[in-house]
């Protein structure tokens, strides 16, 4: 990781995330991806107020990984999550 000064909203983002990061490091691998394989089934298949809701938790979760995971990855990585970010964007245009 870039060894750079950190921003005063980097630095709380961080510190409030790492509680929250070690819990979903101790879940069972699988847990993270199949809890949002659920919430895209939910969103594709729920009536359109639950719909919504699945794919504003998967968007902040994305959003908020990827801020985090910002500095450390390489260029490939950040346009494979803006991507990402993208399509639950397009998905919710196109669902609602």
């Amino acid at each position: 990781m870039p060894d750079v000064a950190l921003s005063p909203l980097r630095a709380r983002v961080e510190g409030v995330s790492r509680p929250l990061l070690v819990r979903l490091t101790r879940l069972p691998r699988p847990a993270v991806p199949l809890a949002t394989v659920a919430l895209f089934a939910v969103a594709v298949l729920a009536p359109a107020p639950v719909a919504l809701l699945a794919l504003v938790v998967i968007g902040l979760f994305l959003v908020w990984l990827t801020f985090l995971a910002w500095p450390a990855i390489t260029t490939g990585g950040k346009l494979m999550r803006i991507a990402m970010i993208a399509l639950v964007v397009v998905l919710g245009a196109t669902r609602f």
